[in-house]
């Protein structure tokens, strides 16, 4: 039995995006049975890559001793966008059931709006202040590598946004400097309520990936990722095939009902237009 669970969690891993796929097709206590034989680890890979209904649908029906500890795992936007598409005593028990570092950021997130900069953010990113110097800021990068991006952002007392550095920029710098004297000061933000729309068609994905999400008077809230980015334009692309799908559904019915109409009225016509011929006859 043990070798039969390293097997699929091996394939898991090989496999993450297929296997996403293929759970998303599946009956939800069906898929529920896959994901409670399946590693932590395993499982918050698929979450982090199922659209959140059905990962919603599924995890309702698997023990919180499996599901809490996966979507703590997991990225904290995902683990947020499954909650919030779940009935309300189900997230509330996992929330209720997950660890304290992996449940404040995640409830953090769950107050912002769906499809919002504030809710598709990662909100545990590494700052640091504008008064640390280049070598205590790389050595904060080596300590918290599981929260350190390809930038650093750089913050000021009030935790507003005043600079960014890439680590390529870090590295090739003298460590005796501030941060904040070799950041960037031209930056590229989101507001926390830019919507999917004005996220999606934002220019500066061009160039970077990650932009940095922003309250109204500039403090620094997290981070918006490339790959969150376009699992939204997924999403849109796919809402809107299902409203060109009902429009051309309406479109046809509409021309359908015309063409019936247009029938009778022949039909009518030819009946009654040669009664009349009859009659007057």
């Amino acid at each position: 039995m043990q070798l039969e669970t390293e097997l699929v969690n091996g394939f898991v891993r090989a496999r993450s995006a297929d296997v996403a796929r293929l759970l998303e097709t599946m009956s939800a206590p069906d898929a529920a049975s896959v994901m409670s034989v399946l590693g932590v680890d395993e499982l918050a890979l698929l979450l982090r890559r199922m659209a959140p209904p059905p990962a919603a649908n599924a995890l309702e029906l698997v023990s919180p001793s499996i599901a809490a500890p996966a979507l703590a795992a997991t990225r904290h936007d995902a683990a947020a966008a499954i909650l919030r598409a779940m009935e309300t005593p189900e997230r509330l028990t996992l929330l209720g059931s997950l660890r304290a570092d992996a449940e404040r950021p995640i409830r953090r997130l769950l107050r912002f709006s769906e499809g919002t900069a504030g809710a598709l953010m990662d909100p545990q990113v590494l700052t640091v202040d504008r008064e640390v110097s280049v070598g205590e800021a790389l050595e904060r990068v080596r300590r918290s590598g599981q929260h350190a991006l390809d930038y650093v952002y750089v913050v000021d007392e009030d935790q507003k946004l005043v600079g960014v550095a890439s680590l390529r920029e870090l590295v090739q710098a003298r460590p005796d400097p501030q941060i904040g004297l070799i950041a960037s000061h031209t930056m590229e933000t989101l507001p926390r309520g830019a919507t999917a729309a004005s996220i999606v068609t934002h220019p500066a994905w061009t160039r970077f990936h990650t932009l940095p999400v922003v309250e109204a008077d500039g403090r620094f809230l997290g981070v918006v990722r490339y790959e969150s980015m376009r699992s939204l334009e997924h999403e849109l692309m796919e809402t809107q095939h299902v409203d060109e799908g009902a429009e051309t559904a309406a479109a046809l019915g509409e021309l359908y009902g015309l063409g019936l109409r247009a029938v009778f009225e022949w039909v009518g016509a030819a009946i009654f237009g040669s009664e009349r011929t009859g009659r007057r006859s």
